[in-house]
């Protein structure tokens, strides 16, 4: 009976440790920081990465690879460089950032279509500026994540502590059923 209930908990911990798992990965991909098991999209196939390295930034990519947004672009129809990220926002059809120029004024931007194609036939985008009376009037239609360094370290040590519960507890269930097999057999 004893052996029993070892086992019974090992495998909650094990089912526990993978739905925490399942929900930090998810976490991770607004982060930049991937998602192994999770379906999200972003309008256009963007896909948001965060490059951990010196100089660490943050980007968004297109379906192509091709760093669509990142720390230091300028646009034809902006007049400022992008200092930093803040935030972006997204739905079916659109993305919104949320950053700072040179002099740390926070500026809007909004995706827009270019009428043009890339090599593999996806559309090509790019980025205009946002009033922020327009912004105040359309930002609640949009998912919103705030780009923080701490929080998206936190949701990738989460994810690991998650995994590495899992193959301890899968570890115990293993160990737990040949121990009951073993004693099954001398009895």
């Amino acid at each position: 009976m004893k052996r029993k209930i070892g086992l019974t908990l090992s495998v909650i911990s094990l089912a526990i440790f993978v739905l925490l798992y399942l929900v930090y990965d998810s976490k991770g991909y607004e982060y930049g920081l991937g998602c192994d098991f999770c379906k999200k999209e972003m309008p256009y196939g963007l896909k948001p990465i965060f490059y951990s390295e010196y100089p660490q930034r943050f980007y968004l990519l297109d379906k192509d690879g091709f760093e669509l947004v990142g720390i230091g672009f300028r646009y034809e129809t902006t007049g400022f460089k992008i200092k930093d990220f803040l935030a972006y926002g997204y739905n079916d059809t659109s993305v919104l950032l949320k950053c700072t120029d040179s002099i740390n004024n926070i500026k809007y931007l909004t995706s827009y279509k270019t009428g043009y194609k890339s090599k593999k036939g996806n559309p090509e985008i790019s980025f205009k500026d946002l009033s922020k009376s327009n912004f105040e009037q359309i930002k609640d239609k949009y998912q919103w994540v705030e780009i923080d360094k701490e929080k998206g370290y936190a949701v990738d040590r989460n994810k690991f502590l998650s995994m590495l519960g899992a193959v301890f507890s899968l570890f115990f269930v293993v160990w737990r059923l040949f121990k009951l097999r073993s004693n099954k057999a001398t009895h």
